[in-house]
């Protein structure tokens, strides 16, 4: 049952007595305290007027006897001061003329006495009821406004149905809701497809905390209620559209269930329209796949690697815009070519949709980690250009990637997402980018992971994850193969190591490994004629569960060295220890 403000409780009354009487004025004062009113007295008429313009009265008791009768004018004078007043002539019983002047001065009644209370009690009721009265005119006035109001939001939200797509009602939506409701938090998520019981998120104003792209309704609701934002269900006859995350000034809407349905109608008509125009599996505008289709797939093919033991991938692929940013038209115009350079370094099989201008995820059939490491490198080459130049200078893009395998990393889609999108969150804060070292050569690049990079070392919530570590080489090849151990946990395993002449970890992965290679890819590279590379120990290892890259300097038997779980780094050292030696060691 939904309170009103017409459901308010009788209104508790301000009332003012100019009474030179002090046991008039203690009678007055004892009444009425005692029923919650809040009493003010006033001994003469100067007093009395003063107070009576700075606290605004509801009542006024005047004794008209006050000041030779100038008690008497008072009652008209009150008015001009608070035009809402109800005021009460207090007169002596031999002068019943006085109380017929007070009224004509515009008294709402008058008082005889000597006071009684039952007397003031019944008059104040009077008064008490006007209030009453006058509070809910009041109270109906404002939700006549409010729904005047709601009803011209209602005429704009249905003409969102002139939209191009859901997305562009759903963005106008918000902006609607920002300008005539005062919302300036607010998110809308849409269904992911027919039969679908995820949702993507459609559009967002004001938000703070980075929300979920992807999610059920159980998992939306949590992270509202966690930063306190109220969740309407958009339903169309009966069918879930969506749901839109709104802040407190929600609570604005007299009907917000009027307004939710008008806009559950629009977008179901939308959604509807870009099916039966554009097809279930194409993005209108570039040659990538809609989300619904992506999810699609995505059910079937967890369905099927499930069943038959098989291994799929995905990725999350973010382009960000350039230092000045991109907007509207030239935004969309990127995300266009950014479709088109990433389906040149995809298989054909693979998925690729569009969830937003720059966003889009991709699907990888039958494609483990290490697959899908090598797709991700031929991405980020397509979208910002060649390992060793410099990133982005060719094509103006900027991408962050991260890649998640089933069944490894998650065994439905909303955790492999969620896996997904963190490791391209970390991508963003590679050491790579960071030192901005993507040109440099063998020696500079150790070097510069040793000292620019610092103030990175051993913090555990440093995205890149760089570790310093200073042991014996005879324990740095121990740490090693454990390494490698641990890579071939997952399966298969890429291993590129550098070797020389006695102890190295080249060596040392060679005698753990013996014959029982079993899936492992393993490349030894001689650096030690290199300059500035004879001291030089490396590993990087692409497994099916991650990367990993330890590269260190050996003095005096003990070797300074740095480790990370860094994809663009592996990729970077792979890359230079290929160009160092001769050998291509990325595929």
């Amino acid at each position: 049952m939904r309170v009103t403000e017409l459901d308010e409780p009788s209104p508790r009354l301000h009332v003012m007595a100019i009474v030179e009487d002090g046991a008039i004025g203690e009678l007055i004062l004892r009444i009425l305290a005692s029923g919650g009113d809040e009493v003010t007295l006033a001994t003469d008429l100067a007093e009395g007027l003063a107070r009576a313009a700075a606290e605004a009265p509801d009542v006024v008791i005047v004794d008209v006897t006050v000041g030779s009768r100038a008690g008497l004018a008072v009652v008209h004078h009150l008015h001009a001061l608070a035009p809402n007043v109800r005021v009460y002539a207090l007169v002596p019983p031999e002068a019943p003329d006085v109380a017929v002047q007070a009224i004509a001065l515009g008294a709402a009644g008058f008082l005889m006495t000597p006071l009684s209370g039952d007397e003031l009690l019944v008059a104040l009721s009077d008064a008490r009821t006007r209030q009453a009265e006058l509070a809910t005119r009041r109270a109906l006035e404002r939700q006549a406004s409010r729904a005047l109001r709601e009803a011209e939001l209602v005429g704009q939200v249905a003409r969102l149905a002139e939209c191009a797509s859901s997305r562009e009602a759903a963005e106008g939506l918000l902006a609607l809701l920002e300008e005539r409701v005062g919302i300036s938090t607010s998110l809308l998520y849409l269904g992911a497809g027919a039969g679908s019981r995820q949702l993507f998120r459609a559009s967002m104003r004001g938000v703070a905390h980075e929300p979920p792209t992807f999610c059920d309704d159980l998992e939306l609701m949590r992270w509202a209620a966690e930063h306190e934002l109220e969740v309407f269900r958009l339903t169309a006859q009966h069918e879930h559209v969506g749901l839109l995350v709104a802040d407190e000034r929600a609570g604005a809407l007299s009907s917000p269930e009027v307004v939710t349905l008008h806009a559950a109608t629009v977008l179901a008509l939308l959604m509807e329209r870009e099916q039966s125009k554009h097809g279930v599996m194409k993005d209108p505008n570039s040659s990538a796949y809609t989300f619904a289709y992506f999810v699609d797939v995505a059910g079937r093919e967890i369905d099927q690697s499930r069943r038959h033991g098989r291994r799929f991938s995905l990725a999350t692929i973010t382009v960000e815009p350039g230092e000045a940013g991109e907007a509207g038209a030239a935004r969309r115009a990127s995300g266009v070519e950014a479709v088109e350079r990433v389906l040149t370094a995809v298989r054909d099989t693979d998925i690729l949709a569009r969830v937003d201008e720059a966003e889009f995820y991709l699907l990888m059939p039958e494609t483990g980690g290490i697959g899908a490491h090598a797709c991700r490198r031929r991405i980020i080459d397509a979208l910002e250009g060649p390992l060793g130049s410099r990133r982005g200078a060719r094509t103006g893009h900027r991408v962050s990637i991260g890649a998640a395998t089933y069944p490894h990393d998650g065994a439905d889609l909303s955790s492999l997402l969620a896996v997904a999108r963190h490791r391209a969150e970390r991508s963003a804060e590679s050491l790579v980018r960071r030192l901005r070292i993507e040109a440099s050569s063998l020696a500079e690049l150790v070097d510069a992971l040793f000292w620019d990079a610092s103030d990175l070392h051993g913090h555990a919530s440093s995205a890149c994850a760089c570790r310093l570590i200073e042991l014996p080489l005879v324990d740095l090849a121990d740490l090693a193969v454990v390494a490698l151990g641990e890579a071939r946990r997952g399966g298969g395993a890429r291993v590129v190591a550098t070797q020389h002449a006695g102890l190295s970890i080249g060596n040392a992965l060679r005698a753990a490994l013996g014959r029982d290679r079993d899936a492992v890819e393993f490349d030894v590279v001689d650096v030690t004629d290199l300059p500035g590379c004879g001291d030089l120990e490396a590993l990087t290892i692409v497994a099916e569960h991650g990367v990993y890259a330890l590269f260190g300097r050996v003095e005096h038997g003990v070797v300074r060295a740095v480790h990370a779980g860094d994809p663009l780094l592996v990729d970077l050292m792979l890359q230079r220890l290929g160009d160092a030696t001769g050998v291509r060691l990325l595929d």
